[in-house]
């Protein structure tokens, strides 16, 4: 993984809907799997939300989106869901389960509902560079 330098700090807000017929320690076993270092916790009764900091998290993401060659896909959701110095993507929350990081457009392509990632930094036009730079 590239090094980053940037001043700000970086953090990352995860959230999954939990179904009935899910067990949530699955979903958040999933969650643990694609952003490290994120401490998931089932709440609200049907939600688990997760916070880390730091680019660390994003490791697995980073060397996937690569291997997967799903950069492309990820550069145009970080861009066109940004709002102010924060912007947010889905995963495939089956995926997820199996530790693939699958990035999806709408809600509806991850039948139990997807994970959303939310990143937060002052320096965002630089995360994004870092983590899926322009080809």
């Amino acid at each position: 993984m590239k090094r980053l330098a940037i001043g700000s700090p970086v953090e990352l807000k995860v959230e999954a809907p939990v179904n009935p017929s899910e067990d949530p320690q699955k979903v958040i076993d999933a969650i643990e799997t694609i952003i490290e270092s994120c401490s998931p916790e089932f709440r609200y009764g049907s939600r688990v939300i997760g916070r880390a900091a730091g680019i660390e998290p994003l490791s697995v993401l980073y060397e996937q989106v690569r291997s997967r060659s799903t950069m492309g896909v990820l550069r145009r959701m970080l861009l066109d869901n940004r709002a102010g110095d924060s912007t947010w993507f889905l995963l495939n929350k089956q995926a997820a389960t199996a530790g693939i990081a699958v990035i999806i457009d709408e809600e509806q392509e991850s039948p139990l509902g997807p994970i959303r990632v939310t990143i937060s930094c002052e320096e965002l036009d630089t995360l994004i560079d870092w983590l899926v730079p322009e080809t």
